[in-house]
């Protein structure tokens, strides 16, 4: 049973209903690629990823089809199960919107705490110029890029937002999509409160 849902849009409240929720379904060709397997939370929050973010709902759809074995993935690390006891037994896929904060989560993750500043030392050597040149700043952009997104991305490693998902009698059920800092709690109870109507056995991983 699908529900409607009262949202903001990023400029007014908006209630989505369950047959806008079909609509939406259909453009995403979330019923060709899962028929059944995808809950009306997960059908607005690709809505409003678009609406809100300006992320472009296919980047999701790619990594969906890389689930269900229709395509490659783009670049991004594996699904993998959640470990901690709040989510224990779902699982997570990321997917890479465009966006700064995503570039940034992982600029960090491939530097860690020190490799960045080693890298700007390096670029900026004092023994070569007393004088920050337009050329260092060039080189010292290529080289965050290169050595962080680019070298993660040929590896599969880049990490962004999450579509979290559980597998049941073998196959993948969409749940919602959630960023990284959502928390687990968080993300449980948005599953309990806007999933279990549709998927009663939600109940045994967030009960």
């Amino acid at each position: 049973m699908q529900t409607g849902f009262r949202v903001h849009n990023g400029t007014e409240i908006e209630q989505i209903e369950p047959a806008r929720i079909v609509e939406l379904a259909r453009l995403y060709e979330l019923d060709l690629l899962a028929p059944g397997r995808y809950s009306s939370l997960f059908i607005v929050n690709l809505y409003l990823l678009d609406k809100v973010s300006g992320v472009d709902p296919h980047q999701v759809i790619s990594e969906i089809k890389h689930l269900e074995g229709l395509g490659p993935s783009l670049q991004t690390k594996e699904a993998t199960e959640f470990k901690g006891s709040v989510l224990k037994g779902l699982w997570h896929k990321h997917f890479l919107p465009i966006l700064p904060s995503t570039f940034a989560h992982n600029i960090i993750n491939h530097f860690g705490k020190n490799g960045l500043e080693k890298l700007v030392n390096n670029v900026f050597d004092s023994a070569q110029s007393d004088v920050v040149t337009s050329e260092m700043v060039r080189e010292l952009s290529r080289r965050v890029v290169e050595e962080s997104i680019v070298d993660r991305g040929s590896a599969g490693k880049l990490t962004g937002e999450w579509i979290i998902f559980a597998k049941e009698n073998g196959q993948n059920y969409y749940l919602s999509i959630s960023p990284h800092a959502s928390g687990d709690e968080n993300i449980a109870a948005n599953l309990k409160g806007g999933c279990s109507h549709e998927f009663p056995f939600i109940a045994k991983y967030v009960p």
